[in-house]
């Protein structure tokens, strides 16, 4: 089997190429630049003509701009990324009887409580982004061998991982959001689980997560007892009236992820302690004994 992965370069793209090289499945990378196949997936057309070109069995998509303010500034660039390409791949999956893997988001409930939603909870569009992968959910579903995963990640190199890290290893300043609500899981552990998936032919909509809700403030505080640090400086604050507007209640229940895969996905624990597994800065004497138990 020959898998193409969109995206290749990013956090989640890296982690899944990472991951199919490791079973022996032969990997294709896809991104603008950087990795085996060099593709503009915003040009519809030069989507397609890969898709040609490539003799491949399935394709992951892990590619999208998940910059708020980005996507808000210009509607259409985030359609142009992260919704219609899902379109030529849903096409393609259905002219070829292959699967595509869609990678989506969970920004997308009302409310503002620690909540677990599951894959038929009402979706409220609070921004364009929100709106453009919703839409790529919606194409990527015309097609019956797609699977739709909705995710939060983390992982070290990064994103939201990289600044906890950086601000709780360096004493930077530090704001946490008491009242923004996610089911974060590390990286590798999400590129696993993608894989085992995909092994087992799963199809349709599906929560791919941390089976345990968290907000912002109480995920780093979970990394700095796991590092020893007491983190006495870190002001807290609301996220409401952010602009862009956005989703705070962001659990996601796993409860179908797990019984396909026949285990438990990672809790907060389990996902703090890979973070910080990852960060060579944090194998030191005084959080050794955290980096053996990872």
């Amino acid at each position: 089997m020959t898998v193409l992965v969109l995206g290749a370069t990013g956090l989640l793209g890296h982690a899944v190429m990472k991951e199919l090289k490791a079973r022996g499945i032969r990997a294709l990378g896809a991104a603008r630049s950087g990795t085996d196949l060099a593709v503009d997936i915003s040009n519809r057309m030069a989507l397609f003509r890969l898709l040609c070109r490539v003799d491949c069995q399935t394709v992951i998509n892990c590619a999208a701009n998940i910059n708020l303010a980005e996507c808000e500034a210009d509607p259409e660039m985030a359609y142009k990324v992260n919704g219609a390409p899902v379109g030529v791949l849903a096409a393609w999956s259905l002219q070829t009887d292959n699967r595509f893997i869609q990678i989506s988001t969970d920004n997308y409930f009302e409310g503002s409580l620690p909540v677990q939603h599951d894959e038929q909870a009402v979706v409220k569009l609070k921004n364009v982004y929100a709106a453009s992968k919703f839409g790529a959910e919606t194409m990527a579903l015309k097609s019956p061998l797609s699977l739709v995963l909705r995710t939060n990640i983390c992982g070290a190199e990064k994103g939201f991982g990289k600044w906890a890290l950086d601000g709780l290893l360096n004493e930077n300043p530090i704001s946490l959001f008491n009242d923004y609500f996610t089911s974060t899981m590390h990286v590798g552990a999400c590129a696993q689980a993608i894989i085992d998936l995909l092994l087992s032919k799963q199809t349709g909509l599906m929560n791919l997560a941390s089976r345990e809700v968290s907000s912002k403030a109480q995920f780093v505080h979970a990394m700095a007892s796991e590092l020893g640090i007491t983190l006495d400086w870190a002001v807290t604050k609301s996220a409401a009236g952010m602009a862009p507007e956005r989703a705070l209640s962001c659990g996601l229940d796993v409860s179908r992820a797990e019984q396909a895969l026949g285990r438990h996905l990672p809790d907060l624990k389990d996902t703090v302690r890979a973070l910080i597994a990852e960060d060579a800065r944090c194998v030191t004497l005084t959080n050794l004994k955290s980096a053996i138990a990872v």
